[in-house]
């Protein structure tokens, strides 16, 4: 009986142990903000190293986050770092305490001053900057313009005097980033205020976003390290077309659709149309290559002549910036048949820019202030198509 006894406090002792050890494994921790279903981004590396450290430089994980002292050090100098309105006021970028703010001076007077508290956009083509008020999110005058390497008014802002009160909106947030929490606050009859918890925020667009809560997965095969095969976790190979589609369709679909419930939801696999709100619109315009490209991908006989998806031409986990033959190649293994194709190759031409031009999107405007001048915001159009505007080149 006492050897049982023994038998059973050293079985419940080694329990506790066990459990300790997960508890204390900083490599692993269920704290995640989206609930215990996730295992958190950071225990992805400790068996995917090579494939988290290279998405860590894709725009996917760039397109939100705090926002960066030394980058914005980089963007910012004195012949650099002023947009000015018509009332004869200018917004400034400057450094104050290690920190960067926004300030605005009229009349030789500062106004106000704001700090840049979180960046959206990658920056490849732009950032735009964000600060935090009484629990809003709000945007922030200046955004910085990478082709042009300047800082203009934000998109859609006036150009009389700067403005600080536009709202970033979860609903924002579901294409810029992994999670964030928000609860709706009255704020005067009839309206609501939203408010977003910032410890919630989890930046970028993250492993568990695409392929599905992990906390099951990761804790299987760290007790089963033998097991090679996937389990518990979305492959993106099983899921069928139309899935995959949806899946990078819940950001690359436009934010115009009402929603039902919040694209944070959705997991892959789902169907994205649950998600929204029934559209009876004519669908006449054409999609505006900003937020639109599954639309404008969906238009082209390219994709209703064959079976590709996103993934054909595009690998999310990677950076892809300036890797223009990686592309051309990618429409050789469907068009290595053609002789024009293969002409171009041989001369060395960019089928991209004929086939997949450089168009100005409608969606976001930018101007430069006290001149009134529309500054032309281009992105790639995933409307594969023919362009006899288009010119060839290198």
């Amino acid at each position: 009986m006492r050897h049982r006894k023994i038998i059973f406090v050293i079985g419940i002792l080694a329990g506790i142990v066990i459990l300790l050890t997960r508890c204390n494994d900083k490599n692993f921790s269920t704290a995640d903000s989206r609930g215990d279903l996730y295992a958190g981004a950071n225990t992805c590396g400790s068996c995917h190293k090579e494939m988290v450290n290279a998405h860590k430089r894709s725009n996917h994980y760039k397109t939100s986050g705090k926002a960066s002292n030394a980058e914005l050090k980089k963007y910012t100098s004195p012949s650099n770092n002023t947009v000015h309105y018509m009332n004869n006021g200018f917004v400034r970028v400057e450094e104050k305490q290690s920190q960067f703010f926004q300030s605005y001076i009229l009349e030789e007077k500062e106004l106000r001053s704001e700090k840049a508290d979180i960046a959206i956009g990658s920056a490849e083509k732009a950032q735009t900057y964000a600060y935090w008020k009484d629990g809003q999110l709000l945007q922030l005058p200046l955004t910085y313009f990478t082709a042009l390497q300047s800082w203009t008014n934000s998109p859609g802002y006036p150009i009389t005097q700067p403005y600080f009160e536009r709202p970033i909106l979860s609903r924002c947030l579901e294409c810029h980033a992994s999670f964030a929490s928000k609860t709706d606050v009255e704020s005067g009859p009839l309206q609501l205020t939203e408010k977003i918890d910032p410890g919630s925020i989890i930046f970028g667009i993250d492993c568990e976003r695409c392929h599905g809560p992990a906390a099951e997965h990761v804790r299987f095969h760290r007790d089963n390290p033998s097991v090679k095969q996937a389990k518990f976790i979305v492959s993106i190979k099983a899921l069928s077309r139309q899935q995959q589609l949806d899946l990078c369709a819940s950001c690359h679909s436009g934010n115009d659709l009402g929603v039902q419930r919040t694209l944070f939801a959705f997991r892959p696999g789902d169907t994205l149309t649950n998600f929204y709100f029934p559209y009876f619109g004519t669908g006449g315009k054409e999609p505006d290559v900003h937020g639109r490209q599954a639309q404008l991908l969906q238009a082209s006989r390219c994709f209703q002549q064959s079976t590709m998806t996103c993934k054909s031409c595009h690998d999310p986990h990677q950076a892809a910036e300036n890797e223009t033959m990686v592309f051309i190649a990618k429409c050789m293994v469907c068009h290595q048949n053609s002789e024009h194709a293969l002409q171009m190759k041989t001369d060395n031409k960019n089928c991209i820019n004929c086939h997949m031009p450089l168009q100005v999107s409608k969606s976001l405007i930018f101007n430069n202030g006290t001149e009134n001048k529309s500054i032309p915001y281009l992105l790639t159009t995933h409307r594969i198509a023919i362009y006899p505007e288009a010119e060839w080149s290198k």
